[in-house]
């Protein structure tokens, strides 16, 4: 069960994908994509969510819906920010938002606590963060790891 439509221009999809309840992984990189389509939303059952090299600019608050998630990759994106929702994915295990735009992360982001490390190669799991435009956390925090960041966010 994967579907792999990278390198298509894509800037859409139809909403018939919705049926694919079972849709393991989904690759939707090298797209222009500027939202990640509705119909992604049923695909309850999705483990990978590749959306490198589109046009996002946010993460809608339903991406918390997809609950099975492990791997979500949205490097090289607009991102401007994450929202909350997003911390409700716990079984995350790689999360990269490596070039974006994120300025700050949510507090709640220790939640996901199957991120192993910030990590630097991109086959690595773990939280990918370094490239972006961060003002909070500090790059100071990210040179102690994520252990160093998860204390920071609960600290608040």
């Amino acid at each position: 069960y994967c579907s792999n439509l990278a390198n298509n221009q894509l800037s859409s999809l139809p909403a018939s994908l919705s049926s694919l309840t079972r849709l393991r992984k989904l690759n939707l990189s090298h797209n222009h994509i500027a939202h990640i389509p509705g119909c992604v939303y049923n695909m309850k059952a999705l483990v990978f969510l590749h959306l490198a090299c589109n046009r996002l600019e946010n993460l809608a608050e339903n991406i918390q819906a997809l609950v099975e998630l492990q791997i979500l990759i949205v490097e090289g994106n607009s991102l401007h920010s994450l929202p909350k929702a997003l911390c409700c994915l716990t079984r995350l295990e790689l999360l990269n938002l490596d070039f974006n735009d994120i300025k700050d992360v949510p507090q709640e982001m220790h939640q996901l606590s199957r991120l192993e490390k910030l990590a630097c190669h991109p086959l690595d799991k773990g939280l990918h963060i370094v490239h972006n435009p961060l003002l909070k956390p500090v790059k100071e925090v990210l040179e102690g790891g994520l252990t160093a960041l998860f204390n920071y966010l609960r600290a608040g």
